[in-house]
């Protein structure tokens, strides 16, 4: 079918639009919008609104889009297909609704065949967001692409081509290439279906009854084919005609999966173990606004720093996401949910999931069909009702159905034992006979021996078995154990403290049932605001969150406008995927401290040797390196030489400007280093455009040194259809709007997304 953007002229509204609000409240003036569009982002915060710091402080609502188009033929097939409108979406066509979709997260399509007529048509989009509905910033509205479809009443469904390797190898690659057709006419069809890939082609005669809609499956074999693989990440397009009526093109990968307990994930036949990180749907400040530049930035910037997958949590991604990977050879573990049947948030999943989980489930399954890079599905993430015979059963029918729709990639549940044992845990202990008392005062020595016992694995072991991998969150204390209990039962790290990650992965190395690890998070987010934030001084464990301003999480190997922090480095040390050390120095201001990050924190320390006004004061030194010993070197001269430990050294030394270098030693022999050089006060906004209206701003002295501590006051102005997308920083409690044209930089760094044509100047003020 015809496919076009349908993402211009609409208008955008406050409130539902029925005649009684009119009657009450009075005519809007409408705000005229290009999809995608985030109503939630472009609210002022408000400390006091019931999502408090799950959404970032962000107030929800009811909003409303409508728009006019032109038909000037509706006898032919048409279709509106959305990626994504968040959430409970109606679609009202010429006043008629057309159809309704809860779920927040998926794409859906609406007819529009029955609504349509000659001239003007409008379409309406009701979206009810007022309730409390997930545990992270979530946006609002259509904030994904909108897509018209038309085509002859005959035609090819709206993605229906589904393309399965059935095996692969060097040589030959068998495909089935599974295609659903249309007859929306009151007469029978014998038509010819003809599939072309790389330069060959098959064919086949296929009669539609009238009224009907036929599922066509052809074999396919391609010679010498070029397989997908995280390294080589090579795509082939299908292009499928359906004689002189319709076409559609699809683009997807060769490659094959293997699971043993002997020898762990294998893709086309070779071993990989999963570098991974969880990542959530915002791209910060452009709120929930999906933009296919700053995805595939994310992407390949993640792959680039030594990523191998992603887990998209704790809901089915995008089609933009996707293609990103696939592109990238990022794989991938799409999810479900959040919630079964006991709510989180007073709205939540839970409220939708016995009446739509079917639904939805076959959505996420035809999103990621022809997608390579998709190799697990999660059917949920920390459902607690999973150690409770009754309830575990809805994993078993999840998976069943999810197995009957794609039989050839793998099922999980990301479960946290302790959350889903939390109420059995004096029953337990006492069972284990373990000292119920020493547990239930937070010993935490005798918790991590309950936790790796068997008594706390049989609950979980119905849950588990339908499973071809366990998910386990926060719970490499059972990897061992479990190995050693269940010799068969294969395992990943689905969520995981950064922290954590030398000893994980040391078990990764070891156990091969354990395919990977999975670090919350590897990019910053909106929402949840303050879990990942560093304290000082006493802190409680279970205080997490942090107060008005507080926007962001606070954790990720990635801030939140893209720039690497500290821990990214020491990850990728620890994987063993780079050689030179890196260094990290703690703010002298806080020296001597107590330091109390939360679990998902990290050291607040950076990539600066830039702390004015703090000359002759101690200073604490950060270097992570895998050598066998480290020299600290401060303005030429020796700190001192120290053996890592978990990939890391502390150096304590006194401020002074100047330059100072790690130097990694090898054999006693100096190999690699990090440096890092004193910016002067003379500094400018160094602008580095990178193309589709993303421009990065750094903060640079005249010999191109970066200087984190000088902030600028910057003013963007635009011109012709240019228009701000957002323009703001890292910073995780800034009370600055990113619709804002005036922004102070953090850390040295900004960022500003445009959209159309037109000039953008960037100014100091």
């Amino acid at each position: 079918m015809l496919k076009e953007s349908f993402n211009t002229g609409w208008l955008f509204f406050h409130g539902s639009g029925t005649a009684l609000e009119r009657t009450l409240g009075g005519e809007q003036t409408p705000t005229p919008v290009t999809l995608p569009h985030d109503a939630m982002i472009l609210e002022k915060r408000d400390p006091n609104t019931p999502a408090g710091n799950a959404s970032g402080y962000y107030p929800a609502g009811t909003v409303y889009y409508t728009k006019e188009f032109t038909v000037d033929d509706p006898s032919g097939a048409a279709y509106l297909e959305f990626e994504g409108v968040y959430p409970k979406a109606a679609v009202y066509v010429n006043g008629c609704l057309a159809a309704q979709h809860h779920n927040g997260y998926t794409a859906f399509t609406v007819d529009l065949s029955p609504f349509l007529k000659k001239g003007t048509n409008t379409v309406k989009v009701l979206v009810r967001n007022g309730a409390m509905s997930s545990r992270w910033y979530t946006g609002e509205g259509i904030y994904r692409d909108v897509w018209l479809l038309k085509g002859e009443n005959v035609h090819i469904a709206p993605s229906g081509v589904q393309i399965t390797v059935s095996e692969a190898d060097a040589q030959a690659a068998t495909l089935l290439i599974k295609t659903t057709l249309v007859n929306r006419e009151p007469r029978a069809h014998s038509l010819v279906l003809r599939h072309r890939i790389g330069g060959e082609e098959i064919s086949a005669p296929v009669t539609l009854l009238s009224g009907e809609t036929k599922t066509v499956t052809l074999r396919f074999t391609l010679a010498q084919p070029k397989l997908w693989s995280t390294d080589e990440p090579f795509l082939y397009d299908c292009e499928t005609i359906l004689e002189g009526l319709d076409e559609a093109r699809t683009r997807f990968g060769v490659r094959t999966l293997s699971l043993d307990a002997a020898r762990g994930l294998r893709i086309n036949g070779e071993p990989v173990k999963l570098r991974g990180g969880c990542i959530h749907q915002d791209h910060g400040v452009i709120g929930a606004v999906e933009h296919n530049a700053l995805t595939k930035r994310r992407i390949k910037k993640l792959r680039n720093a030594g990523y191998n997958a992603v887990r998209c949590a704790h809901f089915p991604t995008s089609r933009t996401v996707l293609e990103a990977c696939d592109e990238a050879g990022m794989l991938v573990m799409l999810e479900l949910c959040d919630a079964w049947t006991t709510p989180k948030m007073d709205a939540d999943y839970s409220a939708d999931f016995l009446s739509h989980w079917k639904a939805d489930a076959s959505a996420m399954v035809a999103l990621a069909f022809n997608h390579p890079s998709v190799i697990l599905y999660s059917i949920g993430n920390e459902i607690s009702e999973v150690s409770t015979p009754h309830e575990a059963q809805y994993g078993r029918q999840i998976c069943d159905l999810i197995r009957s729709l794609d039989p050839t990639r793998y099922l999980t549940n990301c479960v946290n034992p302790v959350l889903s044992l939390m109420d059995r845990i004096p029953e337990l202990a006492v069972k284990a006979g373990a000292d119920v008392n020493s547990i239930l005062n937070g010993n935490a020595e005798a918790l991590a021996e309950l936790m790796a016992s068997k008594e706390l694995g049989e609950p979980l072991a119905e849950a588990f078995s339908y499973l071809d991998i366990a998910g386990y969150n926060y719970a490499a204390f059972r990897y061992a154990a479990d190995a050693k209990q269940y010799p068969h039962r294969m395992m990943v790290g689905a969520e995981c403290y950064p922290g954590a990650l030398y000893e994980n992965w040391q078990l990764c190395k070891k156990l091969p049932q354990l395919i990977g690890d999975f670090g919350w998070a590897a990019w910053d987010y909106l929402g949840e605001a303050g879990v990942g934030q560093h304290r000082y001084g006493e802190a409680l464990d279970y205080d997490l969150y942090g107060a008005y301003p507080w926007r962001t999480a606070g954790c990720g190997d990635f801030d939140l406008i893209g720039d690497r922090r500290p821990v990214s480095y020491w990850r990728q040390i620890v994987w063993g995927l780079r050689k030179e050390p890196y260094l990290a120095v703690q703010d002298p201001a806080h020296y001597g401290e107590k330091q109390s990050p939360t679990r998902w924190g990290w050291s607040d320390a950076l990539h600066s040797w830039n702390f004015r006004g703090n000359e002759g004061k101690p200073i604490v030194v950060e270097v992570y390196s895998d050598a066998d010993e480290v020299e600290l070197l401060l303005n030429g001269r020796s700190v001192g030489k120290q053996k890592p430990v978990r990939n890391k050294v502390l150096f304590e030394t006194v401020y002074t400007p100047g330059e100072l270098t790690a130097v990694n030693l090898r054999g006693g022999k100096p190999a690699e280093i990090d440096r890092l050089t004193t910016a002067s006060d003379r500094v400018h906004p160094e602008q580095t455009d990178l193309g589709d209206g993303i421009v990065e701003i750094s903060v640079k002295d005249e010999n191109g040194v970066r200087n984190p501590e000088a902030v600028l006051t910057l003013t963007a102005a635009t011109s012709g259809e240019r228009t701000i997308l957002g323009f703001g920083t890292a910073d995780p409690k800034s009370e600055e709007n990113y619709f804002d044209k005036t922004i102070k930089t953090y850390h040295g760094r900004a960022l500003i997304v445009t959209r159309g044509e037109g000039e953008l100047k960037i100014e100091v003020l």
